[in-house]
């Protein structure tokens, strides 16, 4: 019983397949099949439209061959081939793929350690394109964006001097903005000074980096309203200063780590231009602990989906 059920359903399905494929080729090509070939398929539609009606399978496998006939002799020339057909949905997926990276969000990879505790090496972020408008392709244009570059928003980018270093074209690093134009950017000890105002730190106890067992200062720093955290290590009263202080020009952006001591950044190598930048960091969708020799536990599986701060 259960196999008669079977193959019943199966015929009427065949036959629905074939009735919505040459409809669909007789109604997009009407104008172009002769008169005559055209009331043959539409006869033939209409008996096929009764036998579904009926539900006889004997008459359905009947009407369903003398369609796929018809449709053969004079609709086949319409219909693409199975390979045109994987063709066309390879090209608009690649196409998707291309608007999806070039407009709204693009996968990155945790290299370094610079931007730890806030994000850990082996982390995979997305990046949002749109956040501070979408760049038009091979032109330094920005069109529709959303908001503006704020203090505290963690921003992927280009490097900013690969002239110099020919060796790092191309390559993106991930930091935190501190300064936007016009901003006087200075550090008095282990706190930020931006435009004379020294930006708060509240201790929040020891942080040990697993990697290395190494113990750092942890703190929560506000950035005029911003709280992030940030890690110092616990030998030094002060961090590096590098060429500060400055005033981040028009057009740039003065970008640190959260791991404050071990982070080569904007106090080394200058600001950011803003045409530089990829885009904001918005979450972590995966994150992997290469250092864990656990298989099982190399997984972090309490970062996946979580939130950048």
């Amino acid at each position: 019983m259960l196999s008669f059920w079977s193959k019943e359903n199966k015929v009427k399905k065949s036959a629905k397949e074939a009735f919505s494929r040459t409809k669909f080729l007789f109604s997009k090509n009407r104008s172009k099949i002769q008169p005559e070939a055209a009331e043959v398929i539409k006869e033939k539609l209409g008996q096929m439209e009764i036998a579904l009606s009926d539900g006889n399978s004997s008459e359905l496998i009947s009407k369903t061959q003398e369609l796929e006939s018809i449709s053969k002799d004079h609709l086949s020339k319409f219909s693409k081939s199975k390979l045109r057909q994987n063709v066309e949905a390879l090209i608009v997926a690649v196409v998707l793929a291309l608007l999806i990276r070039t407009f709204i969000v693009q996968p990155f990879k945790i290299p370094s350690g610079s931007m730890i505790p806030t994000l850990l090496v082996g982390d995979h972020l997305l990046v949002s394109k749109f956040a501070y408008g979408s760049k038009i392709p091979f032109t330094d244009e920005i069109i529709f964006p959303i908001r503006d570059l704020k203090r505290g928003d963690v921003i992927v980018f280009a490097y900013p001097n690969g002239e110099n270093d020919p060796s790092k074209i191309g390559v993106h690093y991930i930091k935190r903005i501190v300064g936007i134009p016009g901003d006087k950017i200075d550090i008095n000890g282990r706190n930020l000074v931006i435009n004379g105002e020294e930006i708060p730190l509240s201790y929040e106890g020891d942080f040990i980096d697993d990697r290395f067992g190494r113990q750092y200062d942890r703190y929560e720093e506000d950035l005029f309203g911003d709280q992030h955290i940030v890690i110092y290590e616990k030998d030094r009263e002060y961090t590096q200063k590098g060429k500060l202080p400055v005033e981040v020009p028009p057009g740039h952006v003065f970008v640190m780590g959260d791991n404050r001591d071990n982070s080569q950044d904007s106090r080394f190598w200058g600001f950011v231009p803003v045409k530089n930048i990829a885009g904001k960091a918005f979450i972590t969708h995966w994150s992997w602990d290469f250092d864990n020799q656990n298989m099982l536990n190399k997984v972090r599986w309490n970062r996946i989906l979580s939130l950048i701060d």
